[in-house]
């Protein structure tokens, strides 16, 4: 019996879910992401030695940024939800649910769920950027978003 051979090429990657936006719209979102990068840096060093004040107020910060909401015009709002897929703006709203908990989490001094939460808004990030952003990070590939925490066992060991 024959099988065909099937290449193994990569699928044409679509262009940023913020293409389609005006600059000034771009500008805002590019400009939230990137802060939203910036405080997940203090997050996992404030994670990483027990500072749960930096944990919590920089998470709550994340959780009130909502696309830079006090920032949009009435016209930027109507474009955001005309020309961005549901599913960016569903993981948007995950993302911020996330860091509220992760909020939380600092307001209770738990460092274990510092940890989980930290490590869930990670994994959302890189699913979000492999589902809308694809051409802006090549690197990333639908496993590194899977449900594994690194040591390459399959194990969720945040959970264990």
């Amino acid at each position: 019996m024959l099988f065909p051979m099937v290449a193994a090429a990569a699928e044409p990657q679509e262009p940023p879910a913020t293409a389609e936006l005006s600059p000034a719209t771009r500008a805002l979102i590019i400009a939230e992401m990137q802060a939203m990068a910036q405080a997940m840096g203090r997050i996992h060093t404030a994670v990483v030695s027990g500072d749960h004040a930096t944990v919590s107020d920089e998470a709550r910060k994340i959780h009130d940024s909502f696309v830079l909401k006090q920032e949009l015009s009435a016209a930027q709002r109507e474009e955001l939800g005309a020309k961005l897929p549901a599913g960016f703006i569903a993981a948007d709203r995950a993302f911020h649910v996330l860091a509220r908990n992760l909020a939380q989490a600092g307001e209770h001094h738990d460092a274990t769920l510092q940890r989980l939460w930290f490590q869930e808004m990670t994994r959302a990030c890189q699913s979000c950027h492999i589902d809308h952003a694809g051409t802006r990070f090549p690197g990333l590939t639908p496993h590194a978003a899977q449900a594994n925490d690194g040591h390459g066992d399959g194990t969720d060991h945040a959970t264990e």
